[in-house]
């Protein structure tokens, strides 16, 4: 286990985070269609529900805002790990409540990773999402380069095993530098300027975590609707960096339908690779049937 100390500037294992409020902004809402260069029809009025709603992976932003929830050593920090529950479509413009907590500080391959667990209440007290977010920090190193291991020659990554059912295939994405800055919203950071990667260890920009993951979001928004909006779960792991300059693909197979507490669901397999083959993110899904 992480030491933990219980200095409120930083992550402790139990902290309460407190709690802030949340609304998707138009101008949110347009840098993550410009940012991702998706088409927005699908979540006007009319299409998946009367009213207009923001896609589900704008989620991601609810986790941020919230002080004393790093580690000391800012230095080579990556995602890891996300975590989701849905149960109601975010409308936008409609103001939320945000808590958040310090669930657990782990070990993992000599980085000690904070896990955060946010929950996002609608103006009735009504759990609209939970998420749980696994950020991981380096130890011990805390300048020079961030090794980062060669995934053409990391076991089974080349070769992803793609199960038996129902293939479904986003659009591929060229992702530019320039569509970095936009998706985080023209803030100066390691996904978006070089000089802030090199600061944090990386010889590139480092394209976020949430990009990425909104591909697969974005997906099953469009695949599943109203399945995935009310009652969706999932489950990502991120297993290699994605740069500027990389093209991405989501997948998914819907695999089978189990009964989970009395309710039948549709269990996918998701996955973003690369244009090589090389798969940056890999996980599960799984909705009302």
């Amino acid at each position: 286990m992480a030491d933990q100390q219980r200095d409120e500037n930083f992550a402790y294992a139990g902290k309460d985070l407190g709690s802030r409020t949340f609304s998707t902004t138009s101008d949110m809402l347009a840098n993550y269609y410009d940012g991702l260069e998706v088409e927005d029809s699908y979540y006007s009025a009319g299409s998946i529900y009367d009213q207009a709603v923001a896609p589900t992976m704008t989620l991601t932003e609810v986790d941020t805002g919230f002080r004393g929830a790093g580690m000391p050593n800012n230095f080579g920090n990556l995602w890891i790990r996300q975590q989701w529950e849905i149960n109601n479509p975010i409308i936008p413009g409609q103001e939320y409540n945000v808590t958040s907590k310090v669930m657990d500080i782990y070990d993992h391959r000599n980085r000690d990773i904070v896990l955060q667990q946010v929950s996002l209440w609608s103006p009735d007290g009504e759990l609209m999402a939970q998420g749980r977010h696994h950020q991981s920090y380096m130890q011990d190193q805390t300048s020079g380069r961030v090794a980062l291991r060669d995934p053409k020659a990391k076991g089974g990554v080349r070769t992803f095993n793609v199960p038996d059912g129902e293939f479904v295939e986003g659009s591929p994405h060229a992702i530019s530098l320039e569509m970095c800055g936009t998706f985080f919203h023209g803030n100066a950071n390691y996904h978006t300027n070089i000089d802030a990667a090199n600061e944090l260890g990386f010889d590139e920009v480092v394209v976020g975590g949430r990009m990425t993951m909104s591909y697969v979001g974005d997906l099953l928004d469009r695949h599943f609707g109203k399945a995935w909006y009310e009652g969706g779960k999932m489950d990502l792991k991120f297993t290699n960096i994605t740069w500027p300059g990389d093209s991405v693909i989501p997948k998914a197979v819907v695999t089978d339908e189990t009964v989970v507490d009395g309710e039948k669901r549709a269990n996918v397999a998701v996955w973003v690779e690369k244009e090589d083959g090389t798969v940056v993110i890999v996980g599960t899904a799984s909705v009302k049937a």
